[in-house]
């Protein structure tokens, strides 16, 4: 993470670590219509399982992100 944090602050990148790049990673794949199982693979997990939850908790985040943007119109 210290790595990714020199490297996102000489590009005028804040909040980078590798967290970061592997949700990003894993999101452009899922949205880009990626077969789960290749998602999975990629990031290493073993269970599909374990994707699917991983994919669902980012579902959340956007869900939530997306209620405030709609609640906070016109602010």
């Amino acid at each position: 993470n210290k790595h990714m944090k020199k490297i996102g602050d000489s590009l005028g990148i804040l909040g980078i670590s590798t967290y970061t790049a592997r949700h990003s990673f894993a999101s452009v794949l899922k949205r880009s219509g990626a077969n789960i199982a290749y998602i999975s693979e990629s990031l290493g997990h073993t269970d599909l399982k374990t994707t699917e939850n991983y994919l669902a908790s980012f579902e959340k985040e956007e869900r939530i992100k997306n209620a405030a943007f709609l609640t906070n119109f016109g602010d």
